[in-house]
C-alpha cells in the first residue's frame, strides 16, 4: 500500500514541477489532441453512423429518417426514441475516442516525453545525458513498440472482460474494476519506460523493473486516470505529467529499485 501512495503522490508532484519547469510544452498535446479528436469523431460519425443507424432500424423499426408526419403520439415517441439513440452513440463513439486517444498520444508525442523526461532527471539530479541522433531515434522506436504492446494486450483483456460480461453478468462490477487496475498498471508501465530506455535497459530487464514496481505503477496510473476522468485535464495536464512524475517517483524508489540500481543489480 505505501508504494500505492507513492506513485499516487509522485504523479500529482509530477504535474506540479512540470507547471513550473514545463509550461510552455504543454501547448503541444492540447492542440494535437484537439484536432486528432476532431478529426476522428467527424471522420467515424461520418464512416460508422449510416451502418448503426440502417443495424438499429432493422432490429427496432425506428425512423431516423424524421420525414413522415407527426399524426400520431405513437410516431411521436418513436421520433423521440430515434433522438434518444442518436446521442446515445454520439456519446459511445466519442468515448471510444477518447480511450484510446491516450495511447495515440503516447505513440505520437513519444519524442516529447522522452525529452521531458530526461530533461526532468537533468534538473532533479544533474545528471546529463549525452544527445545522440540515432541513440534518440532508438529510443523512440522502442517506446512506441512498447506502446503498441501494451495496448494489444490491454485492448485483448478488454475483448475477454466484455465477453465474461455477458456470459456471466453478475460479475461485471468485478471484470470492470480488474480492467481498470489493468489499464492503471499499463499508463504506470508506459511512462515509466522513458526511464529505463534512457538507461538502456533491455527489455527483459525492463519487465523485471515494471514487475519489481508494480504496486508504484498501479498508483501512478491510478491518479492519471482520476485526472483522466476531468475532460480538458486529460489532454491538457496529464501525458506531460506523467512523463515528469515518474521521473520524480523513479527517484524516489528503495535504493534497489530505482532505476540506476536495479540496472547495476541486473548486470
Amino acid at each position: 500500500m505505501e508504494h500505492f501512495i507513492s506513485g499516487f503522490i509522485a504523479f500529482f508532484r509530477g504535474m506540479i514541477f512540470s507547471l513550473k519547469h514545463f509550461r510552455f510544452w504543454y501547448l503541444i498535446p492540447i492542440l494535437f489532441w484537439l484536432i486528432l479528436s476532431f478529426t476522428f469523431y467527424t471522420k467515424l460519425n461520418q464512416l460508422l453512423m449510416p451502418y448503426f443507424l440502417e443495424l438499429i432500424e432493422s432490429f427496432t423499426r425506428l425512423d431516423f429518417s424524421y420525414q413522415s408526419e407527426l399524426d400520431s403520439f405513437d410516431k411521436s415517441l418513436k421520433i423521440g426514441m430515434s433522438y434518444g439513440v442518436l446521442i446515445v452513440l454520439k456519446i459511445l463513439i466519442f468515448y471510444v475516442i477518447n480511450r484510446y486517444m491516450k495511447y495515440i498520444v503516447l505513440i505520437v508525442l513519444s519524442p516529447l516525453f522522452a525529452y521531458l523526461s530526461e530533461r526532468t532527471e537533468d534538473i532533479i539530479s544533474g545528471k546529463k545525458f549525452p544527445f545522440k541522433f540515432i541513440q534518440f531515434l532508438k529510443d523512440i522506436a522502442r517506446g512506441i513498440g512498447i506502446t503498441i504492446r501494451n495496448l494489444f494486450i490491454e485492448t485483448m483483456l478488454m475483448a475477454i472482460g466484455l465477453v465474461l460480461s455477458f456470459l456471466v453478468p453478475f460479475l461485471s462490477p468485478v471484470i470492470i474494476l480488474v480492467l481498470f487496475l489493468v489499464n492503471c498498471y499499463f499508463i504506470g508501465f508506459n511512462f515509466f519506460d522513458y526511464i529505463v530506455e534512457r538507461k538502456k535497459m533491455n527489455l527483459s530487464t525492463s519487465l523485471k523493473y515494471m514487475r519489481s514496481n508494480k504496486f508504484n505503477l498501479l498508483g501512478f496510473g491510478f491518479a492519471y486516470n482520476l485526472v483522466s476522468f476531468v475532460p480538458f485535464l486529460d489532454w491538457a495536464l496529464a501525458p506531460i505529467s506523467g512523463a515528469v512524475g515518474a521521473v520524480i517517483a523513479d527517484s524516489e524508489l528503495p535504493e534497489d529499485l530505482k532505476s540506476d540500481s536495479f540496472q547495476l543489480n541486473k548486470l
